[in-house]
């Protein structure tokens, strides 16, 4: 029983972890319920942003803050630099910063709305405004996804393993959680099942090609679903054809694909291309494997119509597509390594984008959609993917890859990496059963790496229990962290793939 007390009050005692502790501050601050802030940043995702972060002032989505303040048909990322008198670059690159930004931004249009701060339910008009989204039942779906969490509460998972407790609140009325019928769209989409988000062409797109689509291009959104819609559908000079989320779950289209978005910062590649984004961050190895398998059944639907090979000549990430300045618009992708393409300056369109980044699996998804990868999409070494689901290398010119039977076995940097074959018993340290697919993403079905591989395996999320749940739950194990700049990290990726050349 004594032990029992101790571990009990322990556990009382333990303090909020960092992004708990902004979120508090930001919420007395800002005088807007604590718990209507993380039930914010539970739907946009935000609670998973790293504290300190390197900007690219060119990102098609600047979030900022827990709340992912962003532009939008309500620009509550300019609202936000404005109440805080400061640069819209800082607030993104800083956590705190940002959600105290976004707190005094949902204060400002809860004072509009008549909301107070012991009634949460007196917020939803506020909580529909800070969406941004264009239409007003986008923005009452997207109050509904919000009070339902309000009123579920429990444990919300944070970066680095925080774990943060918000309470059920039952006593809020059940129909702020439901959302009332979408109007029929005025476009249908393309790829059956997805999302149709009426999207204007004036200013970001042309709604005509003058050339054959051969090409599809990947990108990443570098922020969550609703603030990566609310941007897409709105702000002019950037458009895409579809979104695809972070695990899959959903895919929407802006545009039909008879339009020429404008997405790559190269015209003559914007004629010619489908734009896919995918919810997520060129910094981040945390791509799912349910994505690449939804973008994969999204390239196949696109390559049939339009007869596009499947092979990384024809699907492209935006970080290697010429920028028409240092070289032609016209030349090819860039074919070398993810990291060598986004450190050479001469790729990514004219912004020098550097999505998806260097931990895009390439061979793993090229493999999902049936086509091929190239060498320098992989290592010389056998290298896990991120999943732990397969390894490959590429050996002689020619891309390999084992799938395993257990989880793929990362060891240190210059040796490689090992699983048990699907198929064998035992063992298996790279060689085991492989697949090959040609020299350059000729024809085949191998697959590779994509990432940088420094610890390879899965990003490792730790979600394990630590015996307990109380509302000062976090783990504290998150200190401040400074995202690597993009040069630097397309350097440790060329350093892994030096380490592993025999």
């Amino acid at each position: 029983m004594g032990l029992a007390i101790a571990l009990a009050a322990g556990c009382d005692a333990k303090p909020a972890g960092p992004v708990e502790r902004i979120v508090d501050d930001a919420s007395a601050d800002a005088g807007v319920p604590r718990d209507l802030i993380l039930a914010i940043a539970e739907v946009e995702g935000g609670l998973h942003l790293p504290l300190r972060s390197k900007v690219d002032p060119d990102d098609a989505v600047p979030v900022a803050g827990v709340l992912e303040i962003r532009h939008g048909q309500f620009d509550s990322l300019a609202r936000g630099a404005a109440l805080m008198g400061m640069d819209q670059d800082e607030l993104r690159g800083d956590l705190s910063k940002g959600t105290l930004a976004g707190a005094r931004v949902l204060a400002d249009l809860g004072r509009d709305t008549g909301a107070k701060s012991d009634d949460l339910g007196s917020w939803a008009s506020a909580v529909e405004a800070m969406s941004g989204h264009r239409t007003a039942e986008q923005r009452a779906e997207y109050r509904a996804r919000v009070y339902d969490v309000l009123r579920r509460g429990g444990e919300l998972r944070a970066r680095g393993s925080e774990r943060i407790v918000l309470d059920p609140h039952d006593e809020l009325r059940v129909d702020l959680s439901l959302a009332p019928p979408q109007p029929e769209a005025q476009g249908t989409p393309e790829y059956a099942g997805a999302i149709w988000f009426d999207t204007s062409c004036s200013n970001k797109c042309d709604t005509s090609r003058n050339t054959q689509i051969d090409m599809i291009a990947i990108h990443d959104t570098e922020g969550g679903w609703d603030a990566s819609v609310a941007t897409l559908q709105n702000d002019g000079g950037k458009s895409v054809h579809y979104i695809v989320d972070h695990d899959g779950s959903r895919v929407g289209q802006f545009l039909p694909e008879s339009y020429t978005a404008w997405h790559v910062g190269n015209y003559f590649y914007n004629s010619r291309m489908v734009g896919i984004e995918h919810v997520g961050y060129a910094g981040e190895d945390d791509y799912l494997a349910s994505m690449y398998e939804t973008s994969a059944s999204l390239v196949d639907d696109i390559a049939a119509r339009h007869d596009v090979a499947l092979d990384r000549g024809h699907i492209v990430a935006h970080q290697e597509v010429p920028d028409g300045v240092n070289i032609s618009q016209q030349s090819p992708p860039c074919s070398d390594s993810p990291g060598a393409c986004i450190a050479s300056g001469n790729y990514g369109g004219a912004g020098h984008h550097t999505d998806p980044g260097v931990n895009w699996e390439w061979c793993q998804y090229m493999e999902m959609v049936g086509g091929s990868c190239k060498c320098n999409d992989t290592f010389d070494l056998w290298n896990c993917v991120h999943d732990g689901s397969m390894m490959n290398r590429c050996h002689d010119g020619v891309v390999e890859i084992v799938h395993c039977a257990d989880p793929c076995v990362v060891e240190p940097i210059g040796t490689d990496d090992h699983c048990t074959p699907v198929g064998e018993g035992t063992g298996g340290a790279g060689g085991g059963t492989t697949v090959s697919n040609g020299v350059g993403g000729s024809d085949g079905g191998g697959s590779g790496v994509g990432g940088e591989g420094v610890g390879g395996g899965s990003s490792g999320d730790d979600s394990s229990d630590e015996g307990c749940s109380c509302r000062s739950a976090g783990t504290g194990g998150d200190a401040p962290l400074t995202w690597l700049a993009l040069p630097a990290l397309a350097g440790i990726f060329e350093a892994r793939r030096r380490s592993a050349k025999r």
